[in-house]
């Protein structure tokens, strides 16, 4: 299933707008400092002409202001400046409350000042406000919607959009590789499930074949008695011939007796090696038996019943460990369906249910503990019994 990181997904979402905000306030804040320090150097630069009365301060101060205005590009760019130069007793000498425009045409010039009287009361005036001391306030803004603004915020969204995507593509790319994993070991469970069914097939079409050979066997055999009684009907009337007969019906019985005897042993060793659990069987087996015996204490289980527990599905194998598990706390209030009694006069087998299908098989074992004999279900029921009534 393709799905996106939470983690990544919330942060293409919050950081874009957050980025943004803080990247407006580092440009406000560095261009402001900026901009404060050349000002501050700037404001009055021509303070001879200020004490001999040819220029107002007033005058001197608009004209470094709105030079220094125009000579800043970053104004083009979108930034928005208010200064305001004020003495320290609060006369205000440049009060600019609006934006600016860069038109140098329009910078206060030099005016001469022809009569002495006038010259001298503007330098004592310009001495004065020096006197008082100058202090200017700058501000320095980037509208919200200005194109640098935007292309600020476009940026961040183009980024993190890409970041995105990437991180779109990557889980794509890793979830079809789990779907394609997942395909791969299902075929190949597959395969070695049909490779073990056509195994078993052909092993129970061999058993069935001897099986079969074992009844002609046994009919032959039984055709032979009926000759060996028929020659001894006529015994009295020929007794040479019937010697002769009888001595070749009991070879040939002694013959087919071997016969039955040599696939009998044939059969059972072939149903032994069914039996025999293989490598990795008895690995499990051994595994299985360890991990009961470490678990459960107060039991006594035995290999059968293990690999009857191997051979439950998964879920009835959740069950049965659910219902040893409880077995193993207090056995005396399992629910019981039926006793069982062997014919050897052992002590009685009791039988519960598990998984509406599931069958286990106990009785009580030495000391405190509880003996399970065999687990199975209703397909193996039958086999399950006759192995507990030689128990």
């Amino acid at each position: 299933m393709r799905r996106l990181p939470f983690h990544i997904l919330f942060s293409c979402i919050f950081l874009p707008p957050v980025l943004y905000i803080l990247t407006l306030q580092a440009l406000e804040g560095i261009t402001q400092k900026k901009w404060a320090s050349e000002l501050r150097g700037s404001l009055i630069s021509d303070s001879r002409a200020l004490l001999q009365g040819r220029m107002r301060i007033e005058d001197e101060i608009q004209q470094n202001v709105e030079t220094f205005i125009a000579s800043c590009r970053a104004l083009r760019w979108g930034f928005r400046a208010k200064i305001v130069v004020k003495t320290e007793t609060g006369r205000r000498l440049y009060p600019s409350d609006t934006l600016y425009t860069f038109d140098t045409e329009m910078l206060p010039q030099e005016r001469p000042i022809s009569r002495p009287m006038e010259m001298l009361h503007v330098a004592e005036k310009n001495l004065t406000i020096m006197d008082e001391g100058i202090e200017f306030f700058l501000t320095v803004q980037i509208p919200r919607n200005a194109w640098l603004s935007n292309g600020i915020l476009i940026f961040y969204i183009v980024m993190f959009t890409f970041v995105l995507y990437r991180a779109y593509v990557s889980s794509a790319r890793a979830a079809r590789q789990v779907e394609i994993d997942n395909r791969q070991a299902l075929e190949a469970v597959n395969e070695r499930l049909m490779a073990a069914q056509q195994r078993l097939e052909n092993v129970s079409g061999k058993e069935t074949g001897y099986q079969d050979e074992i009844e002609m066997l046994k009919t032959d055999l039984d055709l032979a008695s009926n000759k060996v009684r028929e020659a001894e009907d006529e015994a009295l009337s020929e007794m040479e011939q019937l010697e002769e007969r009888l001595q070749e019906s009991v070879g040939l019985k002694e013959e087919l007796e071997m016969e039955v005897l040599r696939l009998t042993e044939e059969l059972e060793c072939i149903q032994s090696m069914q039996r025999r659990p293989h490598k990795k069987r008895r690995k499990k087996i051994y595994s299985a038996a360890k991990r009961f015996k470490t678990l459960y204490k107060k039991l006594e289980i035995q290999q059968r019943a293990i690999e009857g527990f191997l051979d439950l599905e998964l879920d009835l194998q959740l069950r049965a460990e659910e219902l040893i598990h409880t077995m193993n706390d207090d056995s005396a209030g399992l629910p019981v369906k039926r006793k069982l009694f062997s014919k050897k006069g052992a002590s009685p087998t009791f039988e519960c249910e598990f998984g509406y299908k599931g069958r286990i098989y106990w009785r009580p074992g030495s000391g405190t503990k509880t003996q399970i004999l065999a687990i199975g279900t209703k397909n193996s029921q039958v086999k399950d019994l006759v192995y507990l009534e030689s128990k």
